[in-house]
């Protein structure tokens, strides 16, 4: 028995579809856990899709996504300051760099794994670079000022057998307190500058924008290949065709005073244990440090801090919809849940659900809900004698 995530893959494919609509030509984001989902199988949904271009976290992310997926492009957001090796010499992946020390870094790995006489009789290896200009995110990149010092950079950066090709800028704005009219000028001010210097400006990766804001680029400047990155908003935005479960493995009954758990602790009522698929290694209970906005958020928190004092801890998971307290720390494949005297309990082998953070979320299996809907449908019209067509 399981943690779950079940999904309607034909509702999240027709969210894809919409969301391309808004957005022509998106990059799809593919990192970290695969936004709950996993990465191979977004990588899945991207190559399905139609997209021949994607980005991923890391380079560790690109080498794993590269054994089982082909695509014409694979960028990698961060830059890399860790040892590169053989695999890393391939023509579609593009590298971002933000600052000078990450430029030569790479440069200088790459040009280690080369072969000491060349790697080829005369074609030197074409390393793709994405430059990160700097936003008021304060998140690694170039600022205005250093970019009049690029094209020498790049060049002292150069060798004999490793030679820069620029793919284009990155821009990662902000989510809030950033006005559109600002992110404009960052923009403008970037593309001034690189005309000035003389560097490519073939394309432009930017984030979190409206799809309004986004075609207002566009139009604004017809000569440049604008496009968005789009990771939460495209794989989470809309959860209506997500739903996540998780199975209770085992109810006990236990006395007040009685002990249980690692921890050995006194129960403080008569009630019932109630074992849950699903722990630490899944996710749960892992929370990430919340930003207050205000005295509700900061009451909120420190009544939710002073519970945690007196080893009362709310749990992700609920039940006839009431939100559900965990007995103790969740295990790290197992969460315990208390009951108390005279509650309803749930039957072993029931499906509770669970809110999870999808970006922190590993399911043990996912399930495709219109699978499930077709095959119904589909043994429904058999009985009925009409024709079955299964999507595949």
């Amino acid at each position: 028995m399981s943690l779950t995530l079940y999904l309607n893959r034909r509702d999240w494919f027709r969210h894809m579809e919409e969301m391309e609509e808004l957005y022509p030509g998106c990059v799809p984001v593919i990192k970290g856990n695969g936004y709950g989902f996993g990465n191979e199988v977004l990588a899945d949904a991207a190559q399905k899709s139609g997209k021949r271009e994607i980005a991923v976290g890391t380079v560790e992310e690109a080498r794993q996504l590269e054994v089982s997926h082909r695509f014409d492009q694979m960028i990698v957001l961060t830059p890399v300051m860790s040892e590169l090796m053989e695999v890393d010499l391939v023509s579609g992946r593009v590298y971002t760099v933000g600052s000078r020390d990450q430029l030569q870094f790479l440069v200088t790995a790459i040009d280690g794994l080369l072969p000491s006489g060349g790697r080829g009789a005369e074609e030197p290896f074409r390393l793709n670079l994405l430059i990160k200009c700097q936003s008021p995110m304060k998140r690694y990149g170039f600022s205005l000022e250093d970019a009049g010092l690029l094209p020498e950079w790049i060049r002292t950066a150069e060798t004999d057998r490793v030679k820069i090709e620029i793919k284009g800028l990155s821009i990662h704005f902000p989510k809030e307190r950033m006005t559109f009219q600002e992110k404009e000028k960052c923009i403008g001010d970037w593309l001034e500058t690189m005309k000035q210097v003389g560097l490519p400006l073939e394309r432009i990766y930017v984030s979190h924008l409206s799809s309004e804001q986004y075609r207002r680029l566009v139009e604004q400047w017809p000569e440049v290949g604008f496009a968005m990155r789009l990771g939460t908003d495209l794989w989470l935005a809309d959860k209506s065709f997500i739903t996540t479960k998780s199975t209770v493995l085992d109810v006990q009954s236990i006395r007040r005073g009685e002990r249980f758990g690692y921890k050995q602790q006194r129960a403080r009522r008569n009630g019932h244990l109630v074992y849950l698929a699903g722990g630490t290694a899944n996710g749960v209970g892992l929370e990430a440090p919340v930003t207050s906005r205000g005295w509700k958020d900061r009451l909120k928190l420190t009544a939710f801090w002073l519970m945690g004092l007196f080893n009362f801890h709310l749990s992700p998971f609920t039940y006839r919809g009431k939100r559900l307290w965990f007995a103790e720390p969740p295990h790290m494949q197992t969460s315990v849940l208390f009951f108390p005297a005279g509650s309803s309990l749930p039957e072993v082998g029931e499906e509770l659900p669970v809110q999870l953070r999808m970006t922190t979320a590993y399911f043990d299996r996912r399930v495709d809900t219109g699978e499930v809907e077709e095959r119904m449908n589909a043994e429904e019209n058999e009985e009925k004698g009409n024709p079955v067509h299964l999507a595949l």
